[in-house]
């Protein structure tokens, strides 16, 4: 029973990755942002902003299964890490943590100039109020 759930989890976790990386390449190189936000490109009937959120929530999907496998895993993890080779281990582990919460912290910041006093990207016409009444 265990080979088999084994099995299934490694086929979702492949399928999860592969979904992962096509709708990162489709975000990328087929709905660009634009000027515009990539509004007006779609695939599927879905625009840029509908693909981003499934490409999020397929990446938490993929962290819980993943988290499942190190569990499913966690003798021959133990196994290896017993048999003094911790510092592979260790050193994968801290790696890996480090880029997560380098990436989650990354300070971010908005280009000078992108945005006009409303909040729009890009320039736009403003139109008065006093113009537009009758």
């Amino acid at each position: 029973m265990r080979t088999y759930a084994n099995r299934i989890l490694n086929l979702l976790l492949w399928l999860t990755l592969c979904f992962l990386a096509g709708t990162g390449f489709l975000l990328a190189f087929r709905l660009l942002p634009g000027s515009r936000g990539g509004s007006g490109l779609q695939a599927l009937g879905m625009e840029r902003h509908d693909w981003r959120d499934l490409h999020t929530w397929s990446s938490y999907a993929f962290l819980a299964l993943l988290m499942v496998h190190l569990w499913m895993h966690w003798q021959w993890i133990w196994k290896v890490a017993s048999q003094r080779r911790f510092w592979l281990l260790g050193s994968g582990f801290g790696a890996g943590v480090f880029i997560l919460i380098w990436l989650t912290f990354l300070p971010v910041s908005e280009r000078a100039g992108e945005r006009d006093g409303r909040g729009h990207h890009g320039r736009h016409d403003r139109i008065s109020v006093e113009s537009s009444l009758p």
